[in-house]
């Protein structure tokens, strides 16, 4: 494989035998979207042109998990797809000064045999030719999912709620591309250490190996940087979902009104005028999302206390759970029902009711769906019960590593505490370093004792990310490495406690400096008491 490092060397304009092929476009029409459909395959990824490719050159986040985070130019790369056997180069209309004289000529290798197409965006279209190229006939039932916390709970509910109703079905996202068909589970696209969403081209593929597979139903994540990046665009959805609004990724989007901006992408352009729109009628902006959906003529299906379609109105809890009293509007179902569910937490609550709601506007009976709800199980990583301790505290691994998810997870632990509420947790180094001193100031509101340790310092000192957490932590202490951190919160606890370890879930990994080194909250706790245990 040719490395990366391969660039645009171009000559003088003036040295040219032949004419450059070079076409401007504003923006593609559907009949050149079509036309450009016939070729090979298309990528962004210069490594991976073949013959008859299209190579897509622009700006786009590098899914190579050594570069975590890194934005790559894609026009750097011209001369390595061309020479790897692009046919055709779609970039930018404007060209960056370091490059100006290379795009005067492309005399080796364009003219006759490579053609180069400047248009507004390129990154737009990467998606919808993916979609022509490799998946005409995509699942029937699409379900993207956007939102700051809530998303992977909601794609894993809807789809074990459609097998449940005996429908094969796949989630897409952080756990990675999981199908359900039959009694037989299948990862199609394994948990990708940096991306939550796959590829552009990969989801597409993915979609055409789901159909091939005859599985219609499919929930996936939408992230807010899989949004920006257009990585969603091309894929025919049936439904959208808004889970809530609340701090996270302001060092990518700045503020909260950009942030939001970016999340209703889906509902503004990916979503086709008319597809169904699923929103939480109790989050903070679930009026301008609604308003966005309507002037686009979605199906708005709201739910939670304040939703009309889908009405939570009594929460109990039980010794197995809690049982809902739900109202379904007229638009899906018409009627009152009672239902036990085996989670507990207003934010469980929500994700499930956003699942339903998905679920019951994609041809699935309605007493079928709702009386499937009893047997949802928790999703890994998210508020997982991983242990008991021999003097009788539970444990619990939770993914929560914003403010609001934070708040939730804590929230949702004291419902089911008689004793203390113990929290361990850290915050991630190279992403928005505002919301620390806030999770601080909520884990000693929400927990009896909290231990701040590390998360991913990534290039950051850790020391110094502890310290920015206990500006906002008063009472709380500080303890590295992260696994001493668990150590000393798991002697602490005695019978009735809880111990919630937040911020990693379901991940297996560390990142410290630029390594990646194996890690796991669940295995750390196993490891400690089956240590406990052997001492005794």
């Amino acid at each position: 494989m040719k490395d990366c490092s391969t660039k645009l060397k171009l000559a003088s304009p003036k040295a040219r035998e032949a004419p450059l092929t070079q076409t401007y476009r504003h923006d593609l029409d559907e009949a050149e979207l079509v036309a450009l459909g016939s070729y090979a395959g298309v990528t962004a990824d210069p490594k991976l042109c073949k013959d008859g490719f299209i190579y897509v050159a622009d700006v786009s986040e590098t899914v190579d998990s050594e570069r975590y985070g890194l934005r790559l130019d894609g026009r750097d790369y011209i001369g390595l797809a061309v020479e790897n056997g692009a046919s055709l180069v779609l970039t930018t209309s404007e060209v960056p000064e370091h490059l100006e004289d290379s795009f005067q000529h492309l005399d080796k290798h364009l003219g006759s045999r490579v053609k180069l197409l400047r248009c507004r965006e390129p990154l737009r279209y990467l998606g919808p030719l993916a979609q022509r190229i490799y998946c005409n006939n995509p699942p029937a039932y699409i379900a993207l999912v956007t939102g700051t916390n809530g998303k992977t709970s909601t794609v894993n509910f809807a789809r074990q709620l459609w097998h449940l109703c005996g429908l094969s079905s796949c989630s897409i996202g952080n756990l990675g591309a999981v199908v359900e068909s039959g009694s037989v589970d299948t990862l199609l696209w394994e948990r990708d250490p940096v991306l939550s969403v796959p590829e552009t081209v990969t989801l597409h593929k993915i979609f055409a190996r789901l159909a091939e597979m005859q599985v219609q139903h499919v929930a996936m994540e939408a992230t807010s940087h899989a949004l920006f990046d257009h990585r969603l665009d091309g894929v025919k959805a049936s439904h959208g979902v808004f889970t809530n609004l609340t701090h996270d990724h302001l060092d990518f989007h700045g503020d909260m009104n950009e942030y939001f901006r970016v999340k209703m992408t889906l509902f503004d352009s990916v979503l086709a005028p008319g597809a169904i729109a699923v929103l939480n009628a109790d989050a903070d902006w679930f009026d301008p999302a609604a308003a966005i959906c309507r002037r686009r003529g979605h199906e708005i299906v709201d739910f939670g206390r304040k939703g009309k379609a889908l009405t939570l109105l009594e929460r109990e809890s039980t010794a197995a759970g809690e049982t809902l009293q739900l109202r379904l509007g007229s638009n899906i179902g018409s009627k009152t029902v009672k239902v036990p569910v085996k989670l507990r937490g207003l934010f469980q609550i929500e994700n499930i009711l956003a699942a339903l709601s998905v679920v019951l506007t994609s041809g699935v009976d309605v007493d079928e769906a709702v009386g499937n709800l009893a047997a949802l199980s928790s999703v890994e990583g998210r508020l997982e019960l991983v242990a008991e301790t021999d003097a009788g505290a539970q444990v619990l691994v939770d993914y929560a590593h914003t403010p609001d998810g934070l708040a939730r997870s804590l929230q949702a632990c004291r419902g089911f505490t008689a004793g203390r509420l113990i929290l361990v947790f850290g915050c991630n180094g190279d992403r928005d370093a505002g919301k620390r001193p806030e999770m601080g100031r909520i884990a000693v509101d929400l927990a009896d004792s909290v231990i701040v340790t590390d998360g991913h310092p990534r290039s950051e000192d850790p020391e110094a990310i502890r310290g920015q957490i206990l500006e906002g932590a008063k009472g709380a202490i500080a303890v590295a490495p992260r696994t001493e951190a668990i150590r000393l919160a798991l002697e602490e606890a005695v019978a009735g406690d809880t111990v919630l370890i937040a911020g990693f879930g379901h991940e297996n990994f560390q990142v410290l400096k630029d390594k990646r080194v194996p890690y796991s909250d669940k295995a750390t706790v196993q490891t400690i008491l089956e240590s406990e245990r052997k001492r005794q």
